[in-house]
């Protein structure tokens, strides 16, 4: 989990982008995701939600964490994580 809370010096993730991978990692959704290839996870996944829900992604921007915005993480990241099974 340590691993997926690393950043870029002055590139930092946003608050939701930061939710989002905490989330998943928090509820072991990258149980399958090799430790060697977290970063690469993370890029994919981020670009994921920001492309096809940025919605939910600005809502977690909001304060906003229900049920609807769970689902959509869990499936993102199952989605993508799935790559690496």
């Amino acid at each position: 989990m340590w691993k997926s809370l690393k950043q870029g010096l002055n590139s930092p993730y946003t608050v939701e982008n930061q939710v989002a991978i905490i989330y998943a990692g928090s509820k072991n959704l990258l149980r399958n995701v090799p430790v060697n290839k977290v970063k690469e996870f993370e890029k994919d996944f981020l670009d994921y939600l920001n492309n096809k829900h940025r919605a939910t992604l600005d809502a977690l921007k909001a304060g906003k964490l229900d049920d609807s915005i769970t689902d959509i993480i869990e499936k993102a990241a199952q989605e993508i994580s799935a790559k690496y099974n």
